[in-house]
């Protein structure tokens, strides 16, 4: 059962890579918590790895990093941790609706948690990027799914707790510029959209017609922007 609401404020951290989202969950999680990953499995081990590689003189060889360490915190912290993929909007959604009605196995139904400054966490990797190019890259289709978040995090007591993929960002931003299209900001929570849902979110254009809003004024009504 879902416990008495917490009041705990969410927050929106900076974009990490793959290694980083495990290691910050690793450091500063409290059961219960659920990452899920805004991707396919393939998809986030892939960009793991990249991760992992990186810094490695020679590409393929994976360096000793802390994660790859057996340490006895990992063990215990990684069994108390549920992962979730959802490689589409509606996959994520029906996800969260699922924690809401409590059909979905919760870590802490089985594991107590510690008192402490560590905190439970509902953390969602890659959101912002799951809703671009879809209809609902909007201040309508982005409240929708951040309310279903935090009314899922509030009802088990955890932190919403959001970031996107680094690597996708970066990767993004090295793409030419088309001629007449908006350029995109560098902050991810900078980025504009429009108020409604719109057919033109399908197309790689984001110079929609009408008023349009910052995402982070949209996710600061349920998470405090923790900037770089």
């Amino acid at each position: 059962m879902p416990s008495q609401h917490s009041g705990q404020p969410g927050q929106a951290l900076p974009p990490m890579r793959c290694n980083e989202l495990i290691d910050y969950v690793l450091q500063h999680h409290e059961a219960p918590t659920t990452i899920i990953i805004c991707s396919s499995r393939e998809a986030f081990l892939e960009g793991l790895q990249r991760s992992l590689e990186a810094g490695s003189a020679d590409p393929g060889i994976i360096q000793l990093h802390p994660l790859l360490i057996p340490t006895i915190h990992q063990l215990a912290a990684s069994s108390t941790v549920s992962v979730a993929f959802t490689p589409t909007l509606p996959h994520v959604r029906a996800y969260l609706a699922s924690y809401n009605s409590g059909k979905v196995s919760n870590p802490g139904s089985l594991t107590s948690a510690r008192p402490g400054s560590h905190t439970p966490m509902l953390a969602i990797y890659g959101l912002l990027a799951l809703h671009g190019h879809t209809t609902e890259f909007s201040i309508q289709g982005l409240s929708r799914s951040l309310a279903i978040a935090a009314e899922a995090a509030d009802a088990f007591g955890m932190q919403l707790t959001l970031t996107e993929d680094a690597e996708a960002l970066e990767l993004r931003n090295l793409e030419p510029s088309v001629e007449g299209e908006t350029e995109t900001p560098r902050d991810c929570w900078e980025e504009q959209v429009p108020v409604l849902n719109s057919s033109l979110a399908l197309s790689n254009d984001r110079a929609w017609a009408g008023r349009t809003v910052d995402v982070g004024a949209i996710v600061a009504k349920w998470c405090r922007i923790v900037r770089p």
